[in-house]
């Protein structure tokens, strides 16, 4: 099994999501989230991690997510230094070779997906971390 096509599969933001192990540094218990007063857009607050402040992703701040969400009880770290809150893991999967579509239209997740595959006859969404960074560059521009 390579990393290149091994998945995490989480559930964020009341969604079940697929991540990229190659994207990950990894998946820790989730620590007290600090609010960052004024903080960018986005962010909700940032956790200490190895000794440095790591900034946590805010799911609220993304169309289409739920504004009250289930306690996150793990966060992924991804590897351009970004906590991703998780309500729960359910595994790890190799990537299927066929099954891959765009995600649908008007799915409000579709700017920070890279694909959506079939599972299990359930639709897992891809999520790309470098579609969500660029997300939330341009929501700090907008401010």
């Amino acid at each position: 099994m390579s990393e290149t096509s091994l998945l995490l599969r989480a559930k964020a933001a009341g969604r079940d999501i697929l991540l990229p192990m190659s994207g990950l540094r990894e998946v820790v218990a989730l620590a007290p989230i600090t609010p960052l007063p004024g903080g960018p857009p986005g962010i909700q607050g940032v956790v200490l991690y190895q000794g440095e402040f790591l900034p946590v992703l805010d799911w609220t701040a993304l169309q289409g997510c739920p504004a009250r969400l289930e306690s996150a009880v793990a966060m992924a770290v991804l590897m351009p230094r970004l906590g991703l809150p998780l309500e729960g893991l359910t595994g790890t999967l190799e990537a299927p070779e066929e099954g891959w579509s765009d995600p649908a239209e008007g799915d409000p997740w579709a700017p920070i997906l890279a694909k959506v595959c079939r599972v299990g006859g359930e639709e897992l969404a891809l999520l790309d971390p470098d579609h969500l960074l660029a997300l939330l560059h341009r929501l700090r521009k907008d401010r």
